[in-house]
This record gives structure tokens, sequence and C-alpha cells, in this order.
């Protein structure tokens, strides 16, 4: 099936839930350049992202599975998205199954995703903390 452009979606910013989480985390603490002392500043970047895309992926695929991985999120993430739970497993439940996942850039200190679904097209945004937690997430229908 073709992601559906005629039926709008409503945007989700994890509902308001991770929009709220991602402003709990400072914005200098996403902003912040993790780079300095790392000789190869590409291949750090590289690394970093391709971390970035990897717990994504586990992470939708966990929410998909009803069982997010709050292990992997910092306090007050998980506590959001166990607030909201209820409401936004079924909504990323019906998105289907992931057919891409690409990443679009960085915005803010968080890397930009556009994923692809079987039924929707949404953007995500995910930052990891320097202990490689989740500190930021937000998806949003894609535009």
């Amino acid at each position: 099936m073709t992601p559906s452009r005629s039926t709008p979606m409503k945007p989700i910013l994890f509902a308001p839930i991770l929009a709220m989480s991602l402003a709990l985390v400072p914005a200098a603490a996403l902003a912040q350049d993790n780079h300095a002392g790392h000789g190869d500043h590409a291949a750090h970047a590289e690394a970093q992202v391709s971390a970035e895309e990897t717990m994504l992926r586990t992470t939708i695929a966990a929410m998909q599975a009803g069982t997010p991985n709050y292990d992997d999120m910092v306090t007050e993430l998980a506590d959001a998205v166990r607030a909201g739970e209820a409401s936004i497993t079924p909504m990323i439940q019906g998105f289907g199954a992931v057919q891409t996942l690409e990443h679009q850039g960085e915005v803010q200190g968080a890397q930009h995703y556009r994923a692809t679904f079987d039924n929707a097209v949404t953007d995500w945004f995910i930052a990891l903390g320097d202990d490689g937690k989740i500190a930021g997430l937000v998806f949003r229908p894609a535009g």
C-alpha cells in the first residue's frame, strides 16, 4: 500500500508529550559539540548518526511491538512516553511496517529522519545524550 497523501494526518509531536520532553532537555545539551578531542570529525559525526539511526530503528520497532525501550531513554523522556503510551502505541502500530528511514540532516542538535511506513510518512527527530540514551525524541507527519 502506498502512503496516503489525501488524508492529512494531524501533527504528532509525541503528542505533545515528546515535544515537551525534548524541551525538558536543555537546549545547550542538545546543541553541545560532542566532537571535541576527536581527530576525525567526519568519521565521528558519521558514527553518531549511525548510533542515532540504530537507536531510532530499535525504538520504532519496540513501540510497534507495544514494548517501548524505556531503559534506552533518559528518565524524563521515559516518563513522558509512559504517560502517552495508550494513545501513541496504537498510532505507531497503525503506520505499518517501516519501508525506508532516510537521514535528512541535523536540526538543533537532533538528527532528523524521514520514515516511510506502509501507511504513513513521518519525520522523526532523535538526540542521544553522552550516555548513549535517548535525550530527545519527536515525530510528526512529514512535511
